[in-house]
């Protein structure tokens, strides 16, 4: 069985209690989701977990969902699935180990403050680059849907992301730390 052609028609037909659809919809963005959790939480067992309760929470609220997109609305329950995660389990990677950095006075730095200047960094890019780097990192989409969505080439995307990548790793590369240390 193939999923309806609009999110619309099979959002319709979920809350209807279709359970087929729904069954066609979970073995579509399971595998897809699990590996994006992965992506924040470095441990598959508790990124599947996640996306479970994500598509648990769905039929259970079938009912009462207004969704435009069901990419946007899946990507984002479990990108919030996983903050919550790592808020609640510290011992899943820090921001700081996932970015591979360390930061003088560490000790006194909490994770809040941490994604604040990744954020930071992120909004002092131009705007294009900027875009680029949300929708591949946060989004997960690919450079191929992030270059169609921008109507750019996906040579442009990946030109952007790696400016982008490289932007962040000079920033946060412990080297460029401990000599901003000394010349302080």
């Amino acid at each position: 069985m193939e999923l309806p052609r609009t999110d619309k028609e099979i959002m319709r037909l979920i809350a209807k209690g279709d359970e087929r659809v729904f069954e066609q919809l979970f073995r579509t963005w399971y595998a897809r989701l699990a590996m994006y959790g992965y992506k924040f939480l470095g441990d598959r067992q508790e990124a599947e977990n996640i996306v479970q309760m994500v598509f648990i929470k769905f039929w259970e609220k079938r009912k009462e969902l207004k969704i435009n997109s069901l990419k946007s609305y899946l990507m984002v329950a479990v990108r919030n699935g996983c903050i919550n995660e790592l808020k609640r389990n510290p011992h899943h990677l820090s921001v700081e180990d996932q970015f591979n950095i360390e930061l003088p006075g560490e000790e006194d730095d909490s994770n809040e403050e941490m994604i604040k200047k990744v954020n930071e960094v992120i909004n002092e890019m131009p705007p294009q680059r900027q875009r680029i780097f949300k929708m591949g990192r946060f989004d997960g989409l690919k450079y191929k849907e992030i270059a169609a969505q921008l109507g750019i080439s996906h040579k442009t995307v990946e030109v952007q992301m790696g400016k982008a990548l490289k932007t962040l790793r000079e920033i946060f590369n412990p080297d460029s730390i401990r000599h901003n240390k000394k010349v302080k």
